[in-house]
């Protein structure tokens, strides 16, 4: 364990770079190596751009699929109102949920040990077979329970398809933008990632207001079929695309396919997992609950059962999420990955608790909920929701960074699933959904969650401006060495000479 301590890397000379040079060389030295890198090829560095571009687009397909079901549930409420029960509502929702998790434990280790590109492919396949089975999706004899049950199994698929691209998509942008753009690599990752992800929520409103506008809501079985197909549409947009991709320049120098030392690489990583996972978890388990259950706590705030105007409240909620995550965007590679999840973290329990604390009034004043709920899931899309996934693609080396991100991102969907499951009870503990106090206790318990996650961000996430990820690896070749570990990185000679075969884009 001596040796662990001794290259511990969240000392402030490795991490910290708050007071850059005006190069911007950082103080360890890998700058200086980068600059002496063989500089990527055109065709690696086209590659590079579209994986970057594609991966946006891909995750931008996800967050519609994780969104979409948010006034489906609406519209099943209507369709279905006996069928449809609370809990079959929250099976429907969790089924992603619990796929999501298998897709990033499973494809986060395909995509170490077996490549980007491969585990990228799988993924786009389960949501493109996913999505259409939900489309599609029947009960046998026509019984509506047979349909909800089907959703339940399809929306499991898509949830290992959505799961998979995280860790796949995410890493592979990451090393992407290391070789293109390196200095701005957290406000580019965050638009690619986070930002693409709510922005496909926000596509899924607005595809559901449109066909409402079509078909009325006299006739919802259209709406919400199509609905579920239409996410095939961008993912099938970088399918073409991954046949013929690459696997970054990273990646294929530092890929470790055979014997893993995962025991000393826990021995070493084990804080930070403890900081990803325990803050992705606090996280998830606010904002799913919350997502879930927005569309029906507007659909009780407004007079009437009016499905239109949920939709439009839903829409105006989701638009005033983005300013923050824009924020986010521009500001973290200045002011810092664990201050920004810090101060994401404090505004989002405040806002939490304020919520919940004059909720009863502002039952009365729907503007007011709508615009302090869009100031609520600011914070949360401006410091957890943008640094959480970039934290999880540059603390860990190359070789294990799909592997880490994956387990980071499923505890955080664990906690998706076990909030949604968690916050019916107290709600209906409270009164329900109906009730004043229900919806207050719902705001109140995610403020106090919230807060949580930032003290977990301040003991466990290591304090650091940006560093590149080559700087990481260097620390780890070193932690092996020390540890007399010897193992082979980077893709075979075959592999790689297949790799170079690929053609124009």
């Amino acid at each position: 364990m001596s040796a662990t301590h001794d290259i511990e890397i969240t000392s402030d000379e490795n991490f910290d770079f708050r007071e850059e040079p005006k190069s911007l060389e950082l103080s360890t030295g890998f700058d200086k190596e980068l600059q002496k890198s063989e500089p990527p090829s055109n065709k690696e560095r086209r590659s590079a751009i579209l994986n970057i571009v594609f991966a946006g687009i891909a995750l931008t397909s996800d967050g519609y699929c994780e969104s979409v079901v948010n006034l489906i549930n609406v519209f099943f409420s209507a369709l279905y109102p006996i069928q449809f029960t609370s809990s079959m509502s929250t099976r429907i929702s969790n089924s992603l949920l619990v796929g999501a998790i298998i897709g990033q434990l499973g494809f986060g280790l395909i995509s170490d040990r077996i490549g980007r590109k491969v585990g990228l492919l799988c993924t786009t396949g389960f949501v493109i077979v996913g999505s259409l089975l939900c489309s599609a999706a029947y009960g046998a004899g026509g019984s509506v329970e047979g349909l909800l049950w089907a959703l339940v199994v399809y929306r499991g698929i898509v949830g290992v398809g959505v799961g998979g691209e995280y860790p796949c998509s995410s890493a592979n942008a990451s090393e992407a933008t290391e070789e293109t753009i390196p200095r701005s690599r957290g406000g580019v990752f965050i638009m690619v990632t986070n930002f693409a992800l709510v922005i496909g929520g926000v596509l899924s409103i607005i595809v559901q207001v449109v066909l409402l506008k079509i078909f009325g809501t006299n006739d919802l079985e259209p709406v919400w079929r199509i609905s579920f197909g239409l996410a095939v549409v961008p993912i099938l947009s970088v399918f073409y695309f991954r046949i013929r991709m690459l696997n970054s320049k990273l990646y294929r120098k530092e890929a470790m396919k055979k014997k893993v030392p995962y025991i000393l690489i826990l021995r070493k990583y084990w804080k930070y997992l403890i900081g990803t996972c325990g803050t992705w978890f606090l996280y998830d388990f606010v904002a799913f609950s919350n997502g879930v259950f927005s569309s029906t706590i507007l659909e009780n705030v407004i007079s009437g059962t009016d499905i239109m105007k949920t939709a439009y409240y839903q829409l105006i909620l989701s638009v005033l999420g983005i300013p923050g995550l824009v924020i986010g965007a521009l500001t973290i590679d200045r002011i810092g990955r664990k201050k920004q999840q810090f101060i994401g973290f404090l505004g989002y329990g405040v806002m939490g608790v304020l919520i919940g604390a004059l909720f009863g009034k502002l039952r009365n004043y729907t503007a007011a909920l709508i615009i302090l709920y869009g100031v609520f899931n600011s914070f949360g899309n401006y410091g957890p929701g943008d640094a959480l996934g970039l934290v999880s693609s540059e603390i860990y080396p190359t070789a294990v960074r799909g592997t880490c991100y994956g387990i980071s991102a499923a505890f955080g969907k664990a906690g998706g699933a076990i909030g949604t499951q968690v916050f019916l009870p107290i709600r209906n503990a409270f009164g329900g959904a109906s009730s004043t106090n229900g919806n207050r206790a719902v705001f109140i318990v995610s403020g106090g969650i919230a807060l949580l996650g930032a003290l977990l961000s301040l003991i466990f996430i290591p304090d650091y401006s940006k560093r590149y990820l080559q700087a990481g690896d260097e620390e780890f070749h070193k932690y092996l060495k020390e540890n007399e570990v010897h193992v082979t990185q980077g893709e075979s000679l075959e592999a790689s000479a297949s790799s170079s075969m690929l053609q124009r884009y």
